[in-house]
């Protein structure tokens, strides 16, 4: 049981590398190739569509001429004298019908003309259509009111061949007077569309010309025929576009183009399924290469764990046994390739390990007897501790009080620069400190004031011993200028914000420049800054980077330093 958990220990690092493989390498690659074929079926559908949208957009045009074309045939009747014999009302029926039937042998494609004046009918072409008027009764008054303008009815209700929908051209006919004088009918073949669409080369594409409503008014698929097509493009307010859709069973590329005038789309519609089969060989292409590619990436994991996972997955095994305590461990010699050298190199390095580990105790046993040195040296300082009080109560004896204050600072100083525990030491101390430096230099130069507002809950805030006394040091020697100026006050603001711990220290000396005083290293007359160089090193070294101070000063202006510090109370101990 413990040598299969030891290989399967061996084995970890190599399994753990080929998950990556798989996750860097493998999978990266069947989502580029998927990824590249679904931009390519984009940009081929797109390509596509924008082809399909011109193909469309020439048969309108096709068919919008060919409309022109019945258009302009209608001038005729004004040009023989028709229309003046109607609004005369001496209409040759003859010469009318004659004229009617030289526009049909004229212009193929027209299958009937009839013109309807009054109560006569007159007409030109087969009879079958005699119904025609009946049907168009219904629009008759908005041709009427269009005052000579075009209009385009489609119809599958005339008489003729079954199933065979029509397209008539209807126009009011206006004599001198622009007075309505009759309508001009033309029963027009769906010709005109089938010739539109059978000279476009489009494979695997159906063809649809629709009306407003949605009806299919030719289709090339002829089972779809009369029927309504549900289509997004109906909606569309453009003139010309293609979309691609997705009908459930699969994506389809629609391209349209709108007639304006009748209200037609014409629309070409092909799958996205056969208009890809053509991409047939780029897909075998892509197969064989991702095989290809496979098998090299194998061949490549194969070379790559001989010679290099191998020995550092035993490597691994080896260094975590000697992690584990087990000194004597040794790694096995690695029989080829680059890292044939890396047991020899390991095995000494734990030979030499085991050797500064011993000498290492044998260090620390030695450091242990010099601390208990130490220590016993330390008790001399009390001396003069012991010295100093006996002066102090000499003063009281002889009531020199200010001798006794001055001892007893110095008492203070002295014995708070001894103590060890500077773990615990806190601002409250710190101040004290402070108050009693303050006492000695008063004496000394008689020429401030300090002045401390504090924050109750930042007196119990930890922080370095002597953080603050080098700044009111400064404030004193060097912004009073060695009691030369009179009139100093020193201010000392400590309060706690959030998990901040902020202390300002302002003084109105003679403050400095803080350009120069950036430039380290050189030497000022009235300042220097190895004092608060010094600060800052020890707030970046103890609390790190987000922590800090910040100095601020004006000639004859004063000096403000700010400092953020952790708010760690003694409860954090």
């Amino acid at each position: 049981m413990k040598k299969s958990f030891r290989g399967l220990q061996k084995y970890r690092i190599r399994l753990k590398i080929f998950i990556l493989f798989l996750i860097f390498v493998v999978i990266p690659y069947i989502v580029l190739i998927f990824a590249t074929y679904k931009v390519f079926q984009d940009y081929a559908g797109d390509n596509f569509g924008s082809s399909m949208q011109e193909t469309m957009i020439s048969v309108s045009n096709q068919v919008s001429s060919s409309l022109k074309t019945y258009e302009d045939s209608t001038m005729s009747l004004y040009h023989n004298g028709s229309i003046d014999q109607l609004e005369s009302g001496n209409a040759d029926r003859d010469f009318i019908e004659h004229s009617l039937a030289a526009c049909c042998y004229s212009y193929s494609g027209i299958k009937a003309a009839y013109l309807s004046s009054g109560d006569e009918i007159y007409f030109s072409g087969t009879k079958v259509y005699k119904n025609l008027t009946d049907i168009m009764k219904k629009y008759s008054r908005d041709i009427s009111e269009g005052g000579g303008k075009y209009m385009w009815f489609t119809s599958n209700e005339l008489y003729g061949k079954a199933s065979t929908r029509q397209y008539i051209l209807a126009r009011s006919l206006n004599g001198k007077e622009e007075k309505n004088i009759g309508i001009l009918y033309y029963i027009i073949s769906d010709q005109m569309i089938r010739r539109a669409f059978d000279r476009l080369q489009m494979e695997d594409n159906t063809k649809y010309m629709l009306d407003a409503d949605g009806t299919v008014l030719y289709s090339s698929d002829k089972s779809a025929v009369n029927q309504i097509m549900q289509t997004e493009i109906l909606d569309s307010k453009n003139k010309n576009g293609y979309q691609i859709t997705d009908d459930g069973s699969g994506k389809n590329v629609e391209a349209y183009s709108r007639m304006e005038k009748t209200g037609w789309v014409f629309m070409g519609s092909a799958s996205m399924a056969s208009m890809m089969r053509s991409m047939k060989p780029l897909k075998q292409v892509v197969v064989v290469i991702s095989i290809v590619y496979c098998l090299f990436l194998i061949l490549v994991f194969y070379t790559f764990q001989r010679y290099f996972l191998k020995p550092i997955s035993e490597l691994k095994y080896a260094m975590d046994q000697f992690a584990k305590g087990n000194r004597e461990v040794q790694m096995g010699e690695i029989s080829s390739g680059e890292l044939k050298s890396l047991s020899g190199h390991f095995n000494s390095m734990t030979k030499r390990i085991n050797e500064l580990i011993l000498n290492n105790e044998k260090e620390v046993n030695e450091k242990n007897n010099f601390k208990m040195q130490a220590l016993v040296a330390q008790l001399q300082p009390h001396f003069l501790y012991n010295a100093l009080n006996t002066i102090k109560w000499m003063a009281v004896i002889n009531k020199q009080e200010n001798i006794r204050n001055l001892t007893e600072a110095l008492i203070y100083i002295l014995m708070n620069a001894a103590k060890s525990d500077k773990e615990n030491y806190t601002l409250k101390e710190e101040i004290e400190l402070i108050k009693r430096y303050a006492v000695i230099q008063k004496a000394r130069f008689m020429n401030f004031e300090m002045d401390f507002n504090i924050e109750e809950q930042a007196l119990s805030c930890r922080i370095f011993r002597f953080l603050i006394q080098p700044v009111v040091e400064n404030a004193i020697i060097h912004g009073f200028k060695r009691g030369m100026t009179r009139g100093g006050k020193i201010s000392v603001c400590a309060w706690v914000e959030g998990e901040i711990l902020k202390i300002r220290v302002s003084d109105n000396g003679c403050g400095f420049d803080m350009t120069e005083w950036k430039n380290r290293g050189a030497v000022r007359e009235n300042h220097t800054n190895i004092g608060l160089t010094n600060i800052e090193q020890i707030i970046s070294l103890e609390y790190g980077g987000e922590y800090g101070m910040e100095i601020t000063s004006e000639l004859e202006r004063g000096t403000v330093v700010e400092y953020r510090l952790p708010a760690k109370g003694e409860e954090s101990k």
